[in-house]
């Protein structure tokens, strides 16, 4: 027959061996828990990876496919493109003469010169010069201010070619002498509005 004081210690021991079935099961399952993320987390990334570059890899191939299709030339279609910095539009009429070009016929362009000289009868005597040459003579003229060192070929629009051969007849550098004509023109008083106005300098200056 057991006594009174057995009866505790068995109970402990029952209380004992419960507490200790409890933790073993916490512990596995939060081991459980634990693990089961870290494996997820890292089987995933390399799927995600390899789909973005699944579709990098698509999407640069359709624009080469694109740009391919945009180059293929049409019947009667020059697949040809001009570089828009390669054509400035920039006007060369008014820089040095134009190779390749024909200017009008002497007697079609208007010559006036002006003698910027002390010289008498320096410009008389090139408008003779110019007159043997079938040019449209205008009366010559002084040109007021100081005398020039190198002799000036003047044009109006659309007469550089006409200027270029003037520069060329009197011995003078067809593009380096040869200006357009300018806006102030109060040193030629008595010009006639000529296409070509010839300021003589004392390199050209001749008495008669």
């Amino acid at each position: 027959m057991n006594s009174p004081m057995s009866r505790p210690n068995n109970a402990a021991a029952i209380r004992g061996a419960l507490l200790v079935v409890v933790a073993v099961v916490v512990g596995i399952y939060l081991l459980r828990g634990t693990d089961t993320p870290t494996l997820e987390q890292v089987a995933n990334p390399p799927a995600t990876t390899a789909q973005v570059s699944e579709d990098i890899s698509e999407n640069e191939s359709i624009e080469e496919t694109a740009a391919e299709d945009t180059a293929t030339t049409l019947p009667g279609v020059s697949a040809e493109t001009s570089d828009p910095q390669s054509s400035d539009g920039a006007d060369d009429s008014d820089s040095g003469t134009m190779v390749g070009f024909e200017g009008r016929p002497n007697n079609e362009v208007a010559v006036q010169v002006a003698n910027s000289t002390t010289v008498r009868g320096a410009a008389g005597k090139t408008t003779d010069i110019l007159k043997t040459k079938g040019f449209l003579t205008k009366s010559p003229i002084n040109m007021a201010g100081t005398p020039l060192d190198r002799t000036r070929v003047y044009y109006r629009a659309g007469s550089i070619i006409e200027a270029g051969t003037v520069a060329l007849l009197l011995g003078l550098d067809s593009t380096n002498d040869v200006y357009k004509m300018p806006s102030d023109l109060s040193a030629f008083k008595d010009q006639e509005d000529p296409d070509i106005l010839i300021a003589l300098g004392i390199d050209k200056a001749q008495s008669d």
